[in-house]
């Protein structure tokens, strides 16, 4: 039940966001970071062993040749709290203490310094479980007999060695003992510093689908963006995905078909300009190219040049799904062309975009934009079980990973990642679904399943237990009618403890009876 271990392994402290709604982010995000230095799947020893992997525990053992990496890919990493060299585990702190001790002895000469030198303190952190004061120094009071020499010293110590006790994820109170036990030397925390400065909360400018600072970060890290790494953004929107790419000392390039968003056309006449450009400037970051286009019909030359694509797509659900077009083409009429006269001042009108084309699209511009090895990160709203063979196939890319975020009403939001691993050729593209013979994916039309129709009578047409949030009858979303927006929705805070408005004075008539 307690085991010593001689090989440089370190122990992980990971996070999984407000309600465990980033819990499946959390290797994925790991892997690509670890990726990036130079620690791949074939590596050996591997990065981690499946078995010490637990879905329910943020503790996790990873093998990583040194301090100095360890300590840069925690700096870099959103899913990870803090991370500790690995000294021993047990099932219990008295158990603990004698692997530790062993584990001294075996490593004399590389931790002695640690215990002799400079000052140190020791941290206890109880994961389901909080310890009061009295009882942190019970646990800890025997660790002090280990032989540490050096002077105490609670703030800012030159070493700090951390007790974590696992009691599991449960609700409630759970007076059980650990399940386990671990003991480390902190390294170094990880970058979750930067959540309330880059918090929606706090940006002049946002829009009803800009991306949390979280999810956007771990997006980034997904597509392995670093300094000078080229990153598009396709469905720039509000640019809350570029932001975290810039942070990481990305060269940003964003596209939008939204003119009037793009150029800040939706505010009042007489109020404080503001567009996605304000945003950079307020964090002090490079700010991106803009280009107004469209990716049903990409304005780039054939070459591949992007780093990275890392966008949130339109499916409908919470922006409507549009691209430049006609509906007199549509119609199969005649469409008159744009005087010349025009040219700089027309905003092409805009068809519907079928989800199914959003998705070949986006795939067939990352296959030929991207540079070999370089990486498609984009969110997908799915219901129901998700089946990676129902994404659009393309010869050039392929599948590295895909979390899930859990919705309410049984829906999820996902991230997917993909990376191109051989040169675009002409002729490649995306194979298309056949509609008469295959059945439509689980992200073919969420929106659809979302919202319950309503008929003549009243009663609801086809509702189903995704739909339970929609009230009996209505036909309409009740206060939480829309699960993708639950990330979203901080901003909708603010103003509340406003005064309301003033209601209109009404003068009345004397002479009226």
């Amino acid at each position: 039940r307690s085991t010593v271990r001689a090989m440089p392994t370190y122990l992980i402290q990971q996070a999984w966001g407000d309600g465990r709604s980033f819990e499946d982010f959390r290797l994925p995000e790991l892997e690509a970071i670890a990726d990036m230095h130079g620690i791949g799947p074939t590596s050996e020893p591997p990065l981690y062993e499946k078995k010490d992997f637990d879905p329910s525990s943020p503790f996790l053992k990873v093998n990583i040749p040194s301090d100095e990496v360890m300590k840069s890919i925690a700096e870099r990493s959103m899913m990870m709290k803090n991370v500790v060299e690995f000294w021993g585990e047990a099932a219990t702190a008295e158990e603990l203490r004698k692997v530790v001790k062993e584990y001294i002895q075996k490593n004399d000469s590389k931790v002695r310094p640690y215990m002799t030198t400079g000052t140190f303190a020791f941290k206890l952190y109880g994961f389901g479980k909080t310890y009061q004061l009295k009882d942190q120094m019970k646990v800890l009071k025997p660790f002090f007999e280990l032989g540490f020499k050096n002077k105490v010293k609670l703030k800012d110590p030159d070493h700090q060695f951390w007790v974590f006790l696992d009691h599991g994820h449960h609700d409630g109170v759970d007076n059980s003992p650990p399940k386990k036990v671990y003991f480390g030397r902190f390294i170094a925390d990880g970058m979750r510093h930067v959540l309330k400065p880059f918090s929606l909360k706090t940006r002049p400018f946002i829009g009803p689908t800009s991306t949390v600072a979280e999810l956007a970060f771990v997006m980034a890290n997904q597509a392995q963006v670093k300094v000078g790494s080229w990153v598009l953004d396709p469905f720039v929107g509000t640019a809350s995905l570029l932001i975290a790419s810039s942070y990481f000392g990305g060269m940003c390039v964003g596209m939008d078909r939204d003119y009037c968003l793009l150029h800040s056309k939706i505010h009042k006449k007489h109020a404080e300009k503001k567009d996605l450009f304000t945003n950079f400037g307020h964090y002090g970051l490079a700010k991106p190219e803009i280009v107004c286009g469209d990716n049903a019909y990409p304005p780039w030359h054939a070459r591949e040049v992007y780093d990275a694509i890392v966008c949130d797509p339109p499916y409908g659900v919470r922006a409507g799904a549009r691209k430049s077009g006609s509906r007199r083409g549509l119609q199969g009429k005649k469409v008159n062309p744009v005087q010349t006269h025009h040219d700089k001042v027309h905003i092409p009108s805009s068809v519907p975009y079928p989800v199914e084309d959003v998705m070949a699209d986006l795939h067939d511009v990352a296959a030929k934009y991207l540079v070999v090895e370089g990486r498609l990160v984009y969110l997908l709203p799915t219901i129901g079980d998700f089946d990676p063979k129902s994404l659009p196939q393309h010869p050039c890319l392929e599948l590295v990973a895909h979390s899930k975020q859990v919705l309410s009403g049984g829906f999820y939001r996902r991230c997917i990642t993909i990376k191109k691993t051989k040169a675009w050729k002409e002729g490649m593209a995306c194979r298309r679904r056949d509609k008469n013979t295959e059945p439509p994916p689980c992200w073919e039309d969420v929106k659809s399943k979302m919202w319950v129709p309503k008929k003549k009578d009243g009663s609801d047409s086809g509702a189903t237990e995704t739909k339970k949030n929609i009230p009996q009858g209505t036909g309409e979303p009740s206060e939480q009618r829309n699960p993708l927006m639950v990330d979203n929705d901080d901003h909708r805070e603010e103003g509340k403890d406003q005064a309301p408005p003033k209601k209109r004075k009404v003068s009345k008539d004397k002479n009226s009876s």
